[in-house]
């Protein structure tokens, strides 16, 4: 009994002292960026994340989805214009210190606040449902409608590389285009240690990545530099930033 008391005791210790240890959330991001079009990116990464069976401790997906990029797609045209890939892979345990899956928590959402800061950064408009591409083809004439001759928006800007006079065309729904970065890895550090926890996530589409994801890298981390993303103490204000490997400290 004396030796199961010591070593409660210890273990006592040991936990306060980790407690009072600040979780560093690090979220790097690639500089290689991906036209995924209109995709639901919170139900493609977090949504899914929290979905999928067993991600109390890790999860592997895989996933593809078709998404639109043109701004002005003909109501006939129902197919996708892009096959977007998710990847996500991650792995995480019970960190002492910390209530069940808090780790996990602070991964996911740091993960998503710093995605969606990069994608609303990075967003169009993809109009659908458009017609009146030739004099022939009528169009709705609905006041309501994202653009077109009757609403306070034309088409022009839209429509201009899909039909000789853009003006005379109307869309009827309008939804929101993203390009984002191909990788995403978060990790966490207490005291400057790594964790063993992480979640890495791969983007792709059949499109070429245009590069300049690292040109906004400051003002991402300005974005996120009030973030905690699990409440209670034990997690520090700030996401460390970075792009192709350059740190940008935030707390």
């Amino acid at each position: 009994m004396k030796t199961m008391k010591t070593s409660s005791n210890a273990l006592v210790l040991a936990l306060a002292g980790l407690a009072s240890a600040a979780v560093q959330m690090d979220v790097r991001f690639s500089d290689n960026m991906v036209d995924v079009g209109n995709i639901d990116l919170f139900a493609a990464t977090w949504q899914t994340l929290y979905d999928t069976a067993g991600n109390e401790r890790s999860v592997i997906t895989d996933k593809s989805i078709g998404t639109d990029n043109n701004p002005c797609t003909s109501k006939e045209d129902s197919d996708p214009d892009l096959t977007v890939s998710v990847k996500m892979n991650g792995a995480w345990g019970q960190t002492k210190g910390l209530e069940q899956n808090q780790m996990r928590d602070g991964l996911v959402q740091s993960m998503w606040e710093v995605l969606r800061n990069v994608a609303d950064r990075n967003k169009y408009d993809v109009y659908g449902g458009c017609s009146g591409f030739t004099w022939q083809e009528s169009t709705p004439g609905d006041p309501n409608s994202p653009c077109g001759r009757a609403s306070a928006k034309q088409c022009t800007d839209a429509c201009k590389d899909a039909a000789d006079s853009p003006e005379m065309v109307e869309c009827t729904v309008v939804t929101t285009g993203y390009k984002v970065p191909s990788t995403l890895r978060v990790t966490a550090y207490i005291e400057d240690q790594l964790q063993p926890d992480d979640l890495i996530i791969e983007i792709g589409a059949q499109k070429n990545p245009e590069t300049g994801g690292c040109g906004i890298v400051g003002e991402i981390a300005k974005a996120v530099a009030g973030f905690i993303p699990v409440a209670g103490g034990i997690f520090t204000q700030g996401i460390a930033v970075g792009c192709t490997g350059v740190p940008h400290t935030t707390s």
